[in-house]
This record gives structure tokens, sequence and C-alpha cells, in this order.
């Protein structure tokens, strides 16, 4: 039986980001030391899809025609599980790039696809899912449910996990009476005055004149990674750390390439699910936010860090979710068609006008099973969140079983292959330079 859902805010924010050429989808990848059964992943993808609901969904237009809605299918309309075959390398990255530069078409269900990617030395797991239906933590949520099914491993939820109501941000961060609306809006305009100043924009590099986008990691053994702790300064968290250091890689990519670096804004996800379920749920139900720095608290690292951790601080308050919640809350009252032009000027859900570029943390994030048999066990994990341009370059990082992994996904019109190569290699080296100086000022 057919059920249908309202889009939320967030979701139809996305929805309307998304264009032909610049899919909105999230990346999440896994890569095994053994071979992957496409058909028992098959059936483990069916199973996730009954336990999450928009998981299983399409875009369905409603009564009156002027709008979206969600509705439920009992079989996908798609095959969820592609698989290919790639000799090597290059033939693996280029499989990568085609499959996650392809729109999902979201008038059929299911809003993801799996492709499997066979290789020498161990398959690759690609997902690709809508950001219009969850964020990052929803994604990881459901990639843990399949993988969890296809080990035979017990795969549960928490009883009060309830996320088509709990997307309706408004109901626990909104505004209650109309004093709390006024206080706000003084909130609102500032925050508002500060997101329409135009941003620095990352000097591309050898780009090229096309659609379509590339990804380039890096992965941080356990010991470095735990040595990144002494990056941390007062209440900063491993998210502030990464973000202080994205602002400074940008700043040294512009200045060496004699491109100006002045106010440099990067988006960060907020996730907004209750403390009791914050890893749980596959649907949107995180906001965007900015953090900014200029080139004066860019001159050292100690102070750029200081400028980020009191913006996520505030940031992190209930009342600059209610503010952004409010806004969002604002659009609904205009006609679709405002609602998706005003899209490219919000600054909370990917405003690609006034933020320079955009960092997702996963975090932590809990331990997927390895499956054993032909399958083997769980050697590299890779995520990134979407981005379009002229914001070209969007950073994703996840920690899984100590080590941290930080992907660049670029448009091809910012980079090319040996540029995004140079960029990345240019947050690792500033990232082990400040690391050896800390630790040599600790000894």
């Amino acid at each position: 039986m057919k059920t249908r859902y309202p889009l939320s805010v967030t979701d139809e924010l996305f929805l309307h980001l998304e264009k032909p050429d610049e899919p909105m989808s999230l990346q999440l990848e896994i890569r095994f030391s053994g071979r992957i059964d496409e058909k028992q992943l098959e059936v483990a993808a069916y199973s996730a899809m009954r336990m999450h609901p928009l998981a299983s969904v399409r875009q369905h237009r409603t009564k009156g025609g002027d709008g979206y809605e969600w509705e439920t299918v009992d079989r996908p309309d798609e095959d969820p599980v592609l698989t290919v075959v790639c000799d090597d390398a290059a033939a693996l990255d280029a499989a990568r790039n085609e499959f996650y530069s392809r729109r999902l078409l979201l008038e059929s269900a299911p809003p993801f696809r799996f492709l499997v990617a066979h290789l020498d030395g161990g398959d690759w797991l690609f997902l690709k899912m809508s950001h219009a239906v969850t964020d990052a933590f929803g994604a990881y949520r459901f990639l843990q449910s399949v993988l969890r099914r296809y080990a035979g491993v017990n795969d549960t939820q928490p009883d009060d996990v309830d996320i088509i109501p709990a997307r309706n941000l408004s109901r626990e961060f909104g505004a209650k009476s109309l004093s709390e609306r006024i206080r706000r809006a003084t909130g609102l305009l500032g925050y508002l005055m500060e997101s329409v100043q135009l941003p620095t924009r990352i000097a591309p590099h050898f780009a090229e004149d096309k659609a379509g986008v590339s990804f380039v990691s890096h992965t941080f053994p356990i010991a470095d990674t735990d040595a990144l702790a002494v990056l941390r300064k007062g209440s900063a968290t491993l998210n502030d750390v990464l973000a202080a250091l994205l602002h400074l890689t940008i700043a040294r990519w512009n200045d060496s390439r004699k491109e100006s670096s002045g106010r440099i804004t990067l988006m960060n996800a907020m996730n907004l699910r209750p403390i009791t379920w914050q890893q749980e749920g596959v649907g949107n139900m995180s906001l965007w936010v900015n953090v900014t720095t200029t080139e004066t608290e860019r001159r050292h690292y100690e102070r750029t860090l200081a400028s980020i951790t009191e913006q996520t601080r505030k940031i992190k308050t209930r009342e600059t979710a209610g503010l952004l919640v409010d806004l969002l809350d604002m659009t609904q009252l205009l006609p679709t068609k405002l609602r998706k032009a005003l899209t490219q000027l919000m600054p909370l859900t990917g405003n690609f006008v006034v933020d320079t570029s955009v960092l997702n943390n996963l975090g932590r994030v809990p331990d997927l099973p390895d499956p054993a048999g032909k399958t083997g066990r769980i050697t590299a994990i890779r995520f990134s969140p979407p981005t379009n341009m002229p914001m070209g370059v969007a950073v994703g990082a996840v920690t899984l079983r100590g080590e941290l992994t930080v992907t660049f996904r670029y448009r091809l019109a910012q980079f090319d292959r040996h540029a995004a190569e140079a960029f990345c290699d240019q947050f690792v080296g500033l990232t082990n330079e400040l690391v050896g100086a800390a630790q040599g000022t600790s000894d």
C-alpha cells in the first residue's frame, strides 16, 4: 500500500537546488578485502528499505499540481544495485566519477543507488543517495542497515525514533509566541546581513569547461588521527580543528596563486536529531550554518581556531537553531516558483552565492560489520557532501575504527586531477606542519 509524506522544508530546498548537471547527492563508499555478492546486497537493500520509509520513496505531484510529496512504493521502479568491472585504478576512478556525476531521477524509486565495483585486490561499494531525502547522518545510517543485513547482524533502532514527524523542525525549534518571533527577528536580520557579503572563491586551476565531479581522499592512520588532539585548544572540537585547517588551506592556496582571500566562509552541517537518537533516522534533520574568518583572524592558527570555536559555540545553542528554522518557515509563505528561486540565496541550506566551500564531518561513526566470507573485511571508507559551482570544492570527513578520512569532492569546472591532488596535499601538509610544531612545543 502506498503512503505519502509531505516534503519537509529542507527536503524541498535541496530538491530545488539540484540542477540536471549538478546532482545534490551524497557520496559514501566502502572497500572490502574480497568480493561483494550483488544478489545478497540487493536482498539486504530491500530489507533496509522496509525499515527506513524515506529510502523507498519517489517524488509525486500533489493534487493541486503546485508542489511535491514523497510516495512510498512496494517494489522499486529501478534496480537499486548496479555493477561494473574495473581492470585497474584508472577504470575505478572513471566509474566512480561517472556514477556520482549522474543525477538520480526522483520520479522513480528508490532515491539511492548502489554501485558494486569489482576490482582485483578488493571490491568497492559506492552509495549515492539524494540529499532531498536525507542528510549525511541518515545516509550513513541507511548504509549501516544494509551492511548489517548483508553480514547477518541484528539491526534495531530506539523505540522513540519517528523520523517522519521529526523532520518538521519548527515543532521543536520554531518560535512558540509572537514575542519570541519579534526577539528572534533582530538576530535573524544580523545573520542575513552577514550572509549576503561576498565570499572568497577558491582559485580554479587547470579546470575544464564541463560538468561532472571527481574525488581525492586522504586517510590519517590511527596514530596521526590521535595526534590531531594537540591542535585542539580550550573547548574546540575536532570539527573546529578541521574547519580551521580548511580555512587556512584555502587562504594559502589562493595566496600562492595571487588570488585574494579576504572573507572565507564555510558551510557546516548541524545535526538536530534528539540526543537519544543522534545517529538514527533516515531523513533531513540537519541545518547548514556558516563559519567565517577574515584575513586578520587567519594570521595565526590559534587565532583562526579561537574565532571558529566561538562561532560554533553560538551556533550550537538552541536559539540559533530556532532562528534558522524560523527563516526556513518564512520561505513557506511564498509561492512555489519564488521558493525555488530563493534556494539560491539561502545561507543555511547551500548558499552557493555566499559561501567559499562546505565541510561536513560525520565524526566518529558507529562501526560497520565485516561480512567475512568471500566479501572479507572493510578496509576503507570515504564520504563527501554535494556542491555546485561557483563553490567548486566540498570536503567530507569521517572517522571509522580510529582512522580519519578526508575526501575532497571537486567540480571539473574547478580543478583538474593534478590541481585537486595539490589542494589535498596542501591540507595534509599544513596539518602535519601544525601537529609537528605543537608536539615540539609540548615536549
